[in-house]
């Protein structure tokens, strides 16, 4: 268990509430660090960084920017550096991965390297979650439809037991997946979602519901695979998806991320990197337990719809 420290760059990062490592990330990706190809083009990271960065000087974007940082704060405080990892404040809920079928980590992993957001404490852990095809492709067509996104409007399914404890709805999709414009005109970078509390200091976030799907309310008790609502675009999103993680408390800005620890899963992957990469084994040798990485192919062990088989070439962009 190491301490660590943050240098004044990544200070500054926490001020812009991450949007500047999505960035850098966005325009950079290298999959031979994180594990996952992503294909976009030049016109899309400049049509990111410019919404990205008229978002930051709204008065919304403004706001986000300081309840992070504040967050980030709270957190360093509580944690003293010391912070969740995979060998240190382990989560104790037992989690099934939140979808029906086959599903494509796109972003995420428990290292540094594969990190969905390292800096950002809350979303050390978190993970990106899209439908693809053999292809690898997320949509049919041209991908300008909200429609044509193979996660557009699957249900989400609660990982495990628990109660809602927040819930967010009324947020529009975002009408230009896979453009690179982000929704900067959005209060709420989590869009529509739902927060679930499993046991003392774990809790579930689920996040870029479709609008109008959530299907629960805070104070009620769920089960696991109780359907949520629906995968959608709304928020922060480039594309429909769904992001999820697990944090230590039920506030966004002020939690710290916790390692998930997907129980009967099939993980699948193209390339042969996972049985050679020490953090990816299965934890304590227990098979029936899987830390994800981006670039798994994932399914629950007992879900029985296959992946969509259409081909398609798009660009996809990076999601938040």
């Amino acid at each position: 268990m190491q301490t660590e420290r943050f240098s004044p760059l990544a200070v500054v990062f926490f001020l812009m509430a991450g949007i500047l490592p999505m960035v850098f990330q966005t325009v950079g990706s290298d999959e031979d660090e994180h594990g996952y190809e992503y294909e976009i083009s030049n016109r899309e990271r400049l049509r990111y960084v410019v919404s990205a960065l008229v978002w930051s000087i709204t008065p919304w974007g403004i706001l986000t920017q300081i309840l992070q940082f504040g967050g980030q704060l709270f957190a360093m405080r509580r944690y003293r550096r010391q912070y969740p990892s995979h060998d240190y404040r382990l989560p104790e809920s037992d989690l099934t991965l939140p979808f029906d079928g086959q599903w494509t980590v796109v972003n995420g992993g428990v290292t540094e390297e594969t990190s969905h957001s390292w800096m950002l404490v809350s979303q050390r852990y978190a993970y990106d979650f899209f439908i693809t095809d053999g292809d690898g492709a997320s949509h049919t067509g041209d991908g300008t439809d909200l429609e044509q996104y193979y996660a557009f409007g699957e249900p989400i399914r609660a990982p495990a037991a628990g109660r809602v404890v927040a819930t967010k709805d009324g947020l529009r999709d975002h009408p230009w997946p896979g453009s690179g414009w982000l929704e900067w005109r959005t209060w709420d970078i989590r869009g529509n979602h739902v927060v679930l509390e499993h046991a003392d200091g774990e809790y579930s976030l689920l996040a870029h519901l479709r609008e109008g799907s959530v299907a629960v309310s805070a104070g009620d008790h769920v089960e696991r695979g109780e359907v949520l609502g629906e995968c959608g675009n709304s928020g922060h999103s480039g594309e429909p998806h769904l992001h999820y993680q697990l944090q230590d408390n039920p506030n966004f800005w002020t939690a710290a991320s916790l390692v998930p620890q997907f129980r009967d899963a099939t993980v699948t992957r193209d390339d042969g990197r996972r049985d050679g990469h020490e953090f990816y084994r299965p934890p304590d040798g227990d098979a029936s337990v899987a830390y994800l990485w981006a670039g798994d192919r994932v399914a629950n062990a007992d879900s029985e719809r296959v992946p969509p088989e259409q081909s398609a070439t798009t660009d996809r962009s990076r999601s938040s």
